[in-house]
C-alpha cells in the first residue's frame, strides 16, 4: 500500500491509545518510516506498539506507566525461572532502565524498536537476555568511555599496537586515562553519548539512526566530528598536563588515534 496509508495508521493508534496524545502526527508517521519499509506498510503493521514506544522514547509518563504494566508479569516469570542474583525489584528496575532511560545528550534504547515483532515480545527477550546474563557473569562493559577507548585492543591480536605505542601508553597509562577522561568532559552531552553509544554500547549505525531520529550519514558524520574533536583537544591536553618528551607526546596521540578509530570502526565502517 504504501505511505498513503499513514493517516488511517495513526488514526488507528491514536483511538487504541488516546492517552499518548503528546506524540504529534508528525513525530509518530517519521517514527514509522524510518522502521516500516514502504513495502510493509499496510493494516497488519504494529501501529500502536510503535505509537507506545515513540512515545516512551520521548520520555512520555503515560507511556512508561503503560509499558512498565504491560510488560511486569513478563519480567517476574523470568525472574522467577532464571533467579538471577538480584531481587525482583530490582530485576524490573532494570529492565525498565535498559529500555527508557535517556542519558544526558543520549537516546532510550527502547526508540530501536521496529514493530517487526509485537513490543511486549520484544520487551520480555531482552529481559531474558538481561537476567540471563547476570547469571552467567557475563562480562560487564568498561565503567567508562576513557576505559573502553584504552581498552579496545586488549587481547586482540588484529587491533594490537605497535610495540612503541604500546610501551608508550603503559608508561603513562594512569595521567593518558586521567587526560583523555578530562578532554572527554570539554566534549558536549550529546557527542559524549554518540561515542558512548557507539564505543560502549557497540550500537551500529543503523542502530544509532534509530535511536538518535537522524539519517545515517549524518550520524556518520557526528560521530566522526566528535572523534576529530577529540584528538585535537586531547593532543592540547596532553601537552598542557603531562610533562613528556615529544617524542612520547606524539606517541601519546597516536595511541588514543589508534584505539579510539580501531573502538569506532565497527560503527562507522558498517
Amino acid at each position: 500500500m504504501g505511505r498513503e496509508v499513514l493517516p488511517r495508521l495513526c488514526a488507528r493508534a491514536r483511538k487504541e491509545r488516546p492517552e499518548l496524545g503528546s506524540v504529534s502526527e508528525a513525530e509518530l508517521e517519521a517514527f514509522i518510516v524510518a522502521r516500516v519499509p514502504d513495502e510493509r506498510l499496510d493494516d497488519a503493521v504494529r501501529v500502536e506498539d510503535l505509537l507506545l514506544a515513540c512515545a516512551c522514547a520521548k520520555g512520555a509518563r503515560a507511556a512508561h506507566d503503560a509499558l512498565q504494566a504491560l510488560s511486569q508479569p513478563d519480567i517476574d516469570r523470568a525472574h522467577a525461572r532464571i533467579h538471577p542474583p538480584v531481587t525482583l525489584p530490582q530485576a524490573r528496575e532494570l529492565v525498565w532502565r535498559h529500555l527508557l532511560h535517556v542519558p544526558d545528550g543520549g537516546a532510550a534504547r527502547v526508540a530501536l524498536y521496529k514493530g517487526e515483532t509485537e513490543l511486549l515480545g520484544w520487551v520480555r527477550a531482552l529481559a531474558n537476555r538481561l537476567l540471563l546474563a547476570l547469571v552467567s557473569g557475563a562480562k560487564p562493559a568498561p565503567a567508562s568511555l576513557e576505559d573502553a577507548i584504552l581498552q579496545h585492543s586488549a587481547g586482540n591480536a588484529a587491533l594490537a599496537l605497535e610495540p612503541e605505542l604500546e610501551r608508550v601508553k603503559q608508561a603513562y597509562l594512569p595521567g593518558l586515562r586521567a587526560t583523555l577522561g578530562y578532554t572527554l568532559t570539554s566534549l558536549d552531552a550529546r557527542e559524549r553519548a554518540l561515542l558512548k553509544d557507539a564505543i560502549v554500547e557497540r550500537h551500529d549505525l543503523d542502530a544509532l539512526a534509530l535511536m538518535y531520529a537522524g539519517p545515517r550519514g549524518a550520524i556518520a558524520a557526528a560521530i566522526a566530528a566528535a572523534r576529530d574533536k577529540l584528538q585535537y583537544r586531547l593532543k592540547n591536553r596532553l601537552a598542557e598536563r603531562m610533562k613528556v618528551s615529544d617524542r612520547d607526546h606524539a606517541s601519546l596521540v597516536s595511541c588514543v588515534a589508534v584505539q579510539l578509530d580501531a573502538a569506532l570502526s565497527r560503527t562507522l565502517d558498517s
